[in-house]
């Protein structure tokens, strides 16, 4: 498996990992939406998606030495462009969905702003798994 491919992995499973704690406990009743907790528990789950990030990216590059620093070719270029605009097409679904619970009674703007950045966690997803994806294929 190569760097960036192992890249894309650590991308999904720490997205997932962090915001779905995150939505779980927001969406699921665990926590009030329009607490100061939520507000911490969101971004403590960007800190610990930092902190994996760094560290599973540095723990990849160490058991893929030359793979990490050598330039992107033109197969790996092209993968990029094309999940970068598959996530691109996620993102514009998700913005445009925001419409319904924006007309739907009862919806604060820390209800919009979560699924606003819903739409950015999906986006981040579908790009990861894009990734694999068009590498596993050789694309």
């Amino acid at each position: 498996m190569s760097f960036r491919e192992k890249s894309a992995w650590i991308t999904l499973v720490s997205v997932i990992a962090c915001f779905g704690v995150y939505y779980g406990a927001v969406f699921g009743g665990l926590i009030e939406r329009h607490s100061m907790t939520a507000l911490h528990l969101g971004l403590g789950c960007i800190l610990v998606l930092i902190l994996l990030q760094v560290g599973l990216t540095l723990l990849a590059a160490m058991t893929t030495p030359k793979d990490g620093m050598g330039p992107r070719d033109e197969r790996e270029k092209m993968i990029q462009a094309r999940s970068h605009t598959i996530g691109y097409y996620a993102l514009m679904v998700a913005t445009a969905l925001l419409f319904i619970p924006t007309h739907t009674n009862g919806v604060t703007m820390i209800d919009i702003a979560n699924f606003a950045f819903l739409g950015i966690v999906v986006s981040a997803i579908v790009v990861a798994i894009a990734q694999i994806v068009l590498f596993r294929r050789g694309y």
